[in-house]
């Protein structure tokens, strides 16, 4: 009945609508990590005919930011997607930096592709690379980002409120009696999302008069190490803490394990963000308190539907937004998970449904 239901939930929103990754290298689901790859999908169902996909044979490429697993999994839900549907997909990776973002969606756009997903490096970048695909007649959409005010303009977007994970940590914090003095570990200094969804803790627990926070913020990357050596500084400065807010679980992770080699487990909770695998290993295990998640998977799956729609003469509104969902120990049967497999069992009956299922 839950997974009806959870069907029933997810293509409503799809017919309403008709941010710092975790960097580990483990779990990956795409095995390749090379610049390009083209996929091609065998089914050339173009009439959309019954049984098959409305909008078939269509080349779609698709940019992701960074090696990181976490783009890794949104890739691995547009791959899907995108052959699910019976088109083909050219993948580009930009490797973190932005020179070879707009270097991707020039080699694309030469390249004549019928819609490009992207994952951008810099909002500035971004909008360049909108700037460049309207120029060039090729819709564009956003995915899991955005892009700063200008000529240029995405077809779609799907993203998650950057803000709004800082803010949702920070009240469960306060509507759960674990305020106290706290320290923030943060992620890559200047990334937009990362630098929002800070601002949206911070500005949320400084409403709250039981609640301090120790020192500045320290920056770890995104990374388990540096995670851990940051958390290692705060000990040796602060004979307590109550609490340690961390931008993405790797650092959650790192920060944990000096947590647990110090002998503070017992005084210090740690608060993160994401909802990764590892995120979920934690609460498990009792060394997370509470991390607020959502799906990067299923966001590539919904930027794929809200393309498709696009291709389909059905575009919807241009911007959607991902929920989130806080997770603890106790409600972990709400998580939000990054496998491809089942988000593939999730949305596959909404493709049919949709008309989006090459069979």
């Amino acid at each position: 009945m839950k997974k009806i239901i959870a069907m029933a939930l997810s293509l409503a929103m799809l017919l309403t609508i008709v941010g710092c990754r975790s960097n580990t290298s483990n779990d990956n689901p795409n095995t390749s990590q090379n610049n390009t790859n083209v996929t091609q999908n065998d089914t050339t169902d173009s009439e959309g005919v019954s049984g098959g996909s409305k909008v078939t044979g269509k080349e779609i490429g698709v940019i992701i930011a960074g090696l990181e697993t976490y783009y890794s999994y949104g890739l691995s839900g547009m791959k899907w997607a995108i052959e699910a549907s019976g088109n083909t997909i050219i993948e580009r990776n930009s490797e973190g930096t932005p020179v070879k973002e707009l270097q991707n969606v020039e080699d694309l756009i030469s390249y004549g592709v019928d819609a490009i997903l992207i994952e951008t490096t810099d909002g500035g970048v971004g909008q360049q690379a909108c700037k460049l695909a309207n120029e060039a007649g090729i819709p564009i959409f956003l995915v899991d980002c955005s892009v700063n005010e200008g000529e240029g303009k995405p077809d779609g977007q799907v993203e998650v409120n950057q803000y709004e994970y800082g803010i949702m940590a920070a009240n469960y914090i306060i509507d759960n009696d674990l305020s106290g003095d706290f320290v923030v570990i943060g992620g890559i200094a200047g990334l937009p999302g990362n630098e929002q969804q800070q601002a949206g803790f911070l500005e949320t627990i400084a409403n709250d008069p039981k609640s301090t926070m120790l020192g500045e913020i320290l920056y770890a990357n995104c990374d388990r190490m540096q995670g851990e050596e940051v958390m290692r500084d705060y000990l040796l400065m602060y004979d307590h803490i109550d609490f340690v807010y961390t931008i993405n679980e790797e650092e959650a992770y790192g920060a944990s394990l000096a947590i647990a080699e110090a002998g503070r487990s017992d005084e210090i909770k740690v608060i993160s963000a994401n909802g990764s695998p590892v995120g979920k290993e934690m609460l498990e295990k009792g060394t997370l308190e509470i991390t607020i998640g959502m799906s990067p998977t299923e966001n590539g799956i919904l930027s794929v539907i809200k393309c498709l729609d696009y291709l389909d003469g059905n575009p919807q509104e241009v911007r959607t937004e991902m929920p989130l969902v806080v997770l603890t120990k106790a409600n972990l049967d709400e998580y939000t998970f990054w496998e491809l497999e089942y988000q593939a069992e999730k949305y596959t009956p909404i493709l049919k449904e949709m008309g989006y299922f090459a069979e």
